[in-house]
């Protein structure tokens, strides 16, 4: 594979995780359904990959709890993410998605004991104040703007923390490895929570003929094709290039949310406006990432 073919791979990638908020929106299960079936799917696929592709699983004791509970927060992860866009909208919940620099710039240094960077502190508390001016004037374009806030941001929090945690145990297994055992406990930890808190739905077992294919596309194309080339474009890529990419995820959803939905996804100026600096801040971040990586380097 050429740089050029893992950059074009990367955006198909990108382009998938941003679909991921659309199919959420068209399938008409509740978010916890939703991400049962999503689990289900997408550990079906990779066991399939497992065997056809002969991969090895790297596992010991002492990182196997670990990576379960990583697992568990990859589960909350998904059930906020869907939950915002279920109680509120896809453009809210994406934009508020976008705060993971703030939680990163605060769990990273926690995590690795190291010294809390202040621009990227300072970055992601612009971004916090952005969205919620952003949560003040879409009260009309939203049916409830606040909680797709606050579970967007919930979502990129639990992110923040499992990929943080997922740097830390990459060191001692390999990265199919720790995303098969993670998406397991997670259906686990899904499963058990839709048994005991919430309601299962009669039709949980026989979703609707569009409801099959959308859970299709979302737990094979939308998850773990993803997963299985993004670990191939890593190899071609730096990580400065897949982070910028990565970050597009928000941009192809709310994009995608307008032309596919319409008015339901059409906000106010003010909110466009206030997406637009957010983007430019997290660009203004790599950027810095990116010397501050170069300067250590040099050194």
């Amino acid at each position: 594979m050429t740089r050029n073919q893992a950059f074009l791979l990367l955006h198909i990638c990108v382009f998938a995780w941003g679909f991921t908020a659309i199919l959420g929106e068209l399938i008409t299960y509740d978010s916890v359904s939703l991400v049962w079936w999503r689990l289900l799917v997408v550990n079906l696929s990779l066991l399939v990959y497992l065997v056809i592709a002969r991969k090895k699983l790297i596992l010991n004791k002492s990182i196997f709890w670990k990576i379960a509970g990583v697992g568990a927060i990859v589960g909350i992860h998904w059930l906020c993410f869907f939950g915002g866009i279920k109680v509120a909208n896809i453009s809210i919940t994406m934009i508020s998605f976008s705060t993971g620099t703030f939680f990163t710039a605060l769990i990273e240094p926690l995590v690795y004991k190291r010294k809390i960077n202040a621009n990227e502190v300072i970055i992601g508390v612009l971004i916090m104040l952005i969205i919620s001016i952003i949560g003040l004037t879409e009260f009309e374009n939203s049916e409830n703007p606040i909680w797709g806030i606050v579970l967007g941001s919930l979502a990129a929090l639990t992110a923040a923390i499992f990929s943080t945690f997922n740097g830390k145990l990459i060191q001692k297994s390999n990265s199919f490895t720790i995303s098969f055992v993670e998406l397991i406990f997670a259906f686990i930890l899904v499963s058990i929570g839709l048994l005991l808190f919430f309601d299962v739905p009669e039709n949980l077992f026989s979703p609707s003929t569009e409801d099959i294919w959308y859970i299709l596309l979302l737990g094979i194309g939308c998850t773990a094709f993803p997963f299985i080339a993004s670990v191939e474009v890593m190899k071609k890529l730096s990580p400065f290039s897949v982070n910028l990419a990565v970050n597009l995820e928000i941009v192809y959803a709310i994009i995608l949310g307008y032309f596919i939905f319409g008015t339901k996804e059409q906000m106010t100026p003010t909110f466009y406006i206030c997406g637009a600096m957010i983007g430019v801040l997290i660009v203004f971040n790599e950027v810095l990432k990116r010397k501050r990586k170069k300067k250590l380097a040099n050194k």
